[in-house]
């Protein structure tokens, strides 16, 4: 649903359910999906959001870049490791994680970990340019 005037979204809502699901295809992920709610595509010209699920002993790779992340997480326990230290994560927690900061986010939880993540970028997430 949107509100489209002259050509361009003022508004859009989607429903995470009307979203589609991809797998993560990274080196180093493991048992990661992902839904990109809000990106380029729909109108977000600097920030994507995206829903992560990670299956139980699943994570992310390891990752360090020049975008900045925050995080919330909506169900289920888990570690996210920086460069020398290691945190437990669960459900209600928000995390930032700064520009050029390692991080790895794991499951350590018997149910799916699911969490929002922002990406500061004006790309169209290359999933859905391959379709």
């Amino acid at each position: 649903m949107f509100d489209e005037i002259g050509g361009k979204w003022k508004l859009y809502i989607i429903n995470e359910k009307d979203v589609k699901e991809f797998e993560l295809r990274k080196e180093g992920a493991k048992g990661v999906k992902v839904k990109y709610l809000l990106h380029a595509g729909v109108g977000a010209k600097n920030i994507q959001l995206r829903i992560f699920t990670i299956e139980p002993k699943g994570s992310t790779p390891q990752e360090q870049h020049e975008h900045e992340h925050e995080v919330f997480i909506l169900e289920g326990k888990g570690k996210i490791l920086s460069k020398d230290k290691e945190f437990i994560i669960e459900k209600g927690d928000a995390v930032f994680i700064e520009s050029f900061e390692p991080h790895k986010i794991e499951n350590v939880g018997d149910t799916p970990l699911r969490f929002l993540c922002t990406k500061q970028t004006s790309e169209l997430p290359k999933e859905l340019n391959q379709e």
